[in-house]
């Protein structure tokens, strides 16, 4: 009988060792999500020329939920994996939001029993955005001087600001009130009703837009009882006390919005159709790898009040937006490196630059990535700083993101993150980790 017992309890001993081995072999789980303008960029495991994709499985397992800007910000500021799909379980890592979190968000987090539990929030520029005007059933483009936007069309129909603030808001509804830049004269000299497709969710693409149409929009050149807000919510009520015009169609999500425009552009009699997307959704031209790209549409440029330029939505043109942004300093908790919407202006003269640039493409910005500074399982705190490094430093994730339509943040900017958030052993405490910041705490 004490023999039998010996070699169960052996049996049980090799048991509980197996299943020790496979514990410490396994990777763990990593969840973000938030905005569509990123998703086919930041990718899945498995899926080919996408950053998880090249990243791989070998330290954490990263999902990505395509879900809004807006969504994205609550999913993290609250830890609820739930607004990235019903009934998902764990925590949420990180976030991406194409638009900034307000200084009252990153002020009630800290205060939050989230912000207490998981230690400091971090918010930092990911990639350069231009965004884009995508056009069906527009006027034929005759110009020869517009730069290309669209595969096989050599030039392009330009919007200047007037044209956006009156389509935009319900002034213009037709292309024979829509004035050529070139020429000063209507695009058609016919009746060519324009549907608008704007987005329905939360969406920090409809941010970038709005931000923008807030700061060029006026009572002359915008319909009458519409204001335009800074805002992630395009049919806002400050914007559209009344609700939003009649020619005007919803849609949620970047993909919704494609879709949408694709389904005007095949039916037959359908008006002409304008939306707003990042690049990544509208063509092979401005995004010539993208998984996202294949629709061809045909796309706008766009005349920078500043100087009278036309610019095309690359990403070249969004960096000369941005310009050379400058990185906040300092390295202590105090410091205004370690204020999260010190990284991505909320207000003041660059939040008004970047608002309307003078120069480069007008509609332009970044989209930020959302982090904790401590995570309860090493093996995350490894993989969200070796992912970000890699997203930073690697040319092979460059490539992913210019093919996408997007842009690097600049060299110097881009360095002081790595210096300031993904160096260990320097003598700050911003960095993810940190013992002694860390020290009880993490999500």
């Amino acid at each position: 009988m004490k023999s039998s017992k010996r070699k169960i309890c052996q049996i049980l001993a090799l048991v509980v060792s197996g299943v020790g081995a496979s514990a410490a072999m396994a990777v763990p789980l990593v969840q973000g999500g938030g905005s569509s303008l990123v998703a086919p960029t930041i990718g899945a495991v498995g899926v080919t020329n996408t950053e998880i994709g090249v990243f791989g499985t070998s330290e954490a397992t990263f999902t990505y939920y395509s879900v809004g800007s807006g969504a994205g910000q609550n999913a993290f500021l609250g830890n609820q994996p739930t607004f990235f799909a019903p009934g998902l379980t764990g925590t949420v890592d990180f976030a991406n939001s194409d638009a900034a979190l307000t200084t009252a968000q990153v002020t009630n987090y800290k205060s939050s029993s989230v912000g207490t539990a998981s230690g400091p929030l971090i918010q930092i520029p990911y990639i350069v955005t231009p965004i884009t005007f995508p056009l069906v059933n527009a006027p034929a483009v005759t110009s020869t001087t517009t730069p290309q936007t669209t595969p096989g069309q050599a030039h392009s129909i330009a919007l200047n600001d007037n044209d956006l603030c009156g389509i935009f808001s319900g002034k213009i509804t037709d292309w024979n009130a829509v004035t050529n830049p070139e020429t000063s004269s209507p695009y058609s000299t016919t009746s060519k009703p324009i549907t608008v497709v704007y987005r329905f969710d939360s969406s920090g693409t409809s941010e970038l837009l709005t931000r923008h149409l807030a700061a060029v929009c006026s009572a002359a050149n915008t319909k009458t009882g519409v204001t335009f807000v800074d805002s992630l919510t395009f049919a806002n009520t400050t914007a559209f006390p009344s609700g939003v015009p009649a020619n005007f169609v919803s849609a949620t999500g970047s993909g919704g919005v494609k879709t949408a425009l694709l389904n005007l552009q095949t039916t037959t009699g359908t008006p002409a159709a304008i939306a707003y997307l990042s690049p990544d959704y509208t063509n092979t031209l401005l995004a010539p790898s993208s998984s996202s790209a294949s629709s061809q549409l045909q796309v706008a440029s766009l005349v920078n009040a500043s100087n009278g330029l036309y610019y095309a939505p690359t990403a070249a043109n969004a960096s000369t937006a941005v310009g050379n942004i400058t990185a906040p300093t300092g390295t202590s908790s105090t410091s205004p490196a370690a204020d999260p919407t010190q990284w991505v202006p909320v207000s003041g003269t660059a939040y008004t630059a970047l608002a309307n640039p003078a120069t480069g493409y007008p509609v332009s910005g970044t989209s930020q990535i959302i982090l904790s500074q401590c995570y309860a399982d090493s093996n995350v705190t490894k993989a969200v700083s070796d992912f970000l490094n890699a997203h930073f430093t690697n040319a092979t994730y460059a490539s992913i993101i210019q093919g996408n339509g997007f842009n690097t943040l600049p060299s110097t900017y881009s360095g002081t993150i790595v210096t300031d958030f993904l160096t260990a052993g320097r003598s700050n405490v911003l960095n993810i980790g940190n013992s002694t910041v860390c020290s009880g705490k993490g999500r």
